[in-house]
């Protein structure tokens, strides 16, 4: 109960106060005769001077008790009383009592200034009952009505006391006397209007309790002066008594609205600052709190958008700090993928059974991507159809969800897990919001940085490829050096490298790594799979059963990676791939394995075309002999190891019989194809290590490493009869005719000879014995004297 507020029962004190008060006028009603004349005038006095001074009290305390502006009611109060306490002055100033003559105007004078008093009390009280005294500040209008009132006594008053110099008495004693019996009655009635007012407004306060008091002992002293008026007068004396209790009431209740109620307010207003101020406290520490944990997430955030964490470090950070700034028990990193359905879990805390998936439409973190701002579920019994991780000692009563951004772009959603209900505030939205941009610009930072290194790792693969490329010109070398890095780039347990024949039908082996081949080549044409995917000039799968004759360390069903070595649309071989633990590449790594074939490839060709450029400049186009210049260089060759090794040289000059004749006869097109066909007749008669030459026109020459005079006797006697015994193309088109050739031998002995012969000096030799071959009649051979 407010302090304002009454614990006694004021419905029954008031009737009480009010029907002893009548009880008391009859009594008084019947001794009111025996007061003598003086007697009553001189208590009239006595009693009315009290009131006015409590009247003036009054008047003070509520004046100098309010601010002007917001307590304009009791401010109007105030005037009231101000007024009923002069116009009591003036009555009292006006007494027979104090004048020797009782002149009628005095008279009339003297009772007007009581009864307008007392009327202006009523409609005092009447205003406070109406406006309960404590309203807002007063409008411009209610100044205004207030002003005119006030300018409205002041005329009435004076009119009061000039009416009987001013006016005509006789005109002014009729009106005045019928005025002063009407309004003791008028006052009764409002006072009563008031009462009523007061009473159905306000019953358990005690200011108004007073008032009401006060009211009722008002309206008993204007009963006392209108039975007074009559007969007996001694009733008036009766009624300045309740007159004096009224102001007496009236004085408590200005007290308690104008002093004890503002004091009880500020004591009020001092226990709220006080409760506001530890609230603020409790606030503050908690903000403290709240600001501690957001520096460190804060702080980790900004380690881990600078560090080089790798993905998976950096998604179970992210759901470590979600559970700690949420206060959670559980937490979900999920991120949007190609599947618009489903995102995929990448991180979890305090889940022992972790979902690879979330789906989008029936989880929180779907709504808060689609909204695009935190949500909260703090009861889950409402939405049931939420998705959450099953857990097993436990059930999630709250979820919390925000989406990952990166800038302006969502990739995902986190979620927050809560064992309890309503664990979850606005605040935590907002941070979890704020922490959503964080995270999601920390994955962001670490995927930009594993992208980084993927690529640099993939140059670098590239470079070591391409280095390895150019090192050499042996395609096999190539491959057997790029097999490795492309291995190592792909994470590949097993590798294989096989080059194209010439028709594209079959595949050479080239090189391998942990593969034990039973086979040396592979026919495309029992491999159609392989075959497609070589057809095809891209990356492919095919099944490892293709292959029977390869067997690695690979797991039996296992898929191989095909990598074609394409340049200008056109396979120049294929390097098979084979995983342990039955894994592929991703297909962002197929681009990249694709590349990194199509560098061994280019090396490949360059290397195929210098052989082939090499080949055109050291050999003859027309027999595919070894050409002048390639006989030149090797003859000094062999010549300068023959000597540092002291091994026998030996060089062979062969010249076609009458050749010029079977141009003549057959032409010269048949005469180069048998040219050629000598030149094989040349290959498959020497050995490994010797060169068949065309030295120039029909003339050719052999030379004969590590061998001796009567090893390169027995091969020129074999290459002679080769000759004779072949049958050659004629103009027909057929093979009849007929050739011989003669042959002419020089051999150098280093354990014989103690200078080298030059280069020059053996093919004089060589070719002196030829022509003695010649001279003694063709289809010969001719060994010269040995050098040394």
């Amino acid at each position: 109960m407010s302090p304002l507020e009454v614990n006694s029962r004021p419905s029954k004190v008031l009737p009480l106060y009010l029907t002893a008060g009548i009880l008391l006028l009859c009594l008084l009603g019947f001794f009111s005769p025996l007061i003598p004349a003086d007697v009553w005038h001189t208590s009239h006095n006595v009693l009315v001077f009290p009131g006015i001074i409590l009247g003036f009290i009054v008047f003070f305390l509520t004046w100098y008790g309010t601010i002007r502006m917001n307590g304009m009611h009791i401010t109007i109060l105030s005037l009231a009383i101000l007024w009923v306490s002069v116009l009591d002055s003036a009555h009292l100033l006006t007494s027979p009592l104090f004048s020797q003559t009782s002149i009628p105007e005095k008279l009339i004078v003297w009772q007007l200034y009581w009864v307008f008093s007392r009327l202006i009390w009523a409609c005092g009280m009447l205003y406070a009952a109406k406006t309960r005294l404590n309203g807002a500040a007063c409008s411009t209008m209610q100044k205004a009505v207030l002003a005119f009132a006030v300018l409205l006594i002041t005329v009435f008053t004076a009119n009061i006391y000039l009416s009987t110099y001013l006016w005509p008495f006789a005109e002014f004693s009729r009106i005045v006397k019928t005025l002063i019996q009407l309004v003791p009655y008028s006052s009764i009635l409002v006072q009563m209007i008031a009462l009523f007012l007061l009473s159905a407004q306000a019953k358990n306060h005690s200011a108004y309790h007073f008032l009401s008091r006060a009211i009722v002992f008002g309206i008993l002293t204007d009963g006392c002066f209108a039975i007074a008026l009559h007969n007996p007068t001694g009733l008036s004396l009766v009624g300045h008594v309740f007159r004096l209790f009224a102001y007496y009431y009236l004085l408590r209740a200005v007290y308690i609205i104008v002093i004890r109620k503002p004091y009880e307010e500020v004591e009020t207003m001092k226990d709220e600052m006080e409760a506001l101020a530890t609230n603020n406290e409790h606030l503050y520490q908690a903000s403290l709190k709240q600001c501690d944990l957001m520096e460190d997430t804060l702080a980790k955030l900004g380690t881990l958008i600078s560090s080089r964490l790798n993905l998976d470090d950096t998604y179970r950070a992210i759901a470590d700090m979600i559970t700690d700034m949420m206060d959670a028990s559980q937490s979900c990193v999920a991120l949007a993928g190609e599947n618009r359905a489903l995102l995929q879990v990448v991180a979890t805390h305090g889940i022992s059974a972790p979902p690879e998936f979330v789906p989008f439409d029936d989880s929180l973190a779907g709504a808060a991507i689609t909204a695009r701002k935190a949500q909260i579920v703090n009861d889950l019994t409402c939405r049931p159809e939420l998705f959450r991780p099953q857990l097993i000692f436990s059930e999630i009563q709250a979820i919390i969800s925000a989406p990952l951004f990166d800038g302006k772009q969502i990739i995902g959603g986190v979620e927050a897990y809560a064992s309890e209900k309503n664990a979850f505030s606005l605040h935590d939205c907002l941070l979890l919001q704020a922490l959503g941009r964080h995270a999601g610009a920390a994955i962001a930072s670490a995927r930009q940085y594993e992208e980084t290194k993927v690529r640099l790792s993939e140059e670098q693969f590239l470079y070591q490829i391409s280095q390895a490329a150019a090192s050499t010109m042996d395609p096999d070398t190539i491959l057997a050096q790029c097999l490795p890095f492309i291995m190592q780039a792909l994470y590949a347990d097993s590798g294989i490298c096989l080059t194209c024949s010439n028709t594209g039908d079959l595949l050479f082996i080239k090189a391998t790594i942990n593969y034990e081949c039973d086979v040396k080549e592979i026919a495309l044409e029992h491999n159609q799979e392989l075959a497609a995917v070589i057809r095809g000039l891209k990356p492919g799968l095919i099944a490892a059963s293709e292959l029977p004759g390869l067997n690695a360390k690979r797991i039996e069903g296992a898929k191989l990676l095909s990598l074609p070595l394409v340049v200008d649309h056109h396979a120049l071989g294929v390097i098979l791939l084979s995983w342990q633990k039955n894994q592929q590449p991703e297909q962002c790594r197929l681009s990249f394995a694709a590349l990194m074939a199509q560098q061994i490839a280019l090396g490949l060709e360059k290397a195929q075309l210098y052989n082939q450029v090499k080949a055109m400049a050291l050999s003859d186009g027309l027999t595919g002999l070894a050409n002048r210049r390639n006989f030149d260089m090797f003859l000094e060759a062999e010549l300068r190891r023959a000597t540092s090794l002291k091994r026998p040289l030996s060089l062979i000059m062969f010249d076609l019989d009458r050749f010029k004749s079977y141009n003549d006869t057959y032409g010269h097109l048949t005469g180069d194809k048998l040219l050629a066909q000598v030149g094989q007749i040349l290959c498959q008669n020497v050995r490994g290590i010797d060169l068949p030459a065309r030295y120039g026109g029909e003339e050719f020459s052999i030379i004969l490493p590590e061998c001796s005079n009567a090893e390169a006797m027995v091969i020129a006697e074999k290459i002679r009869q080769s000759v004779e015994l072949s049958q050659f193309p004629d103009s027909q088109g057929s093979f009849s005719a007929r050739i011989t050739a003669s042959l002419g031998i020089a051999t150098y002995n280093p354990l014989l000879a103690p200078d080298p012969p030059s280069k020059e000096q053996i093919i004089a030799i060589a070719d002196k014995a030829l022509y003695r071959a010649k001279e003694e009649g063709r289809n010969r051979v001719n060994n010269a004297t040995v050098l040394g």
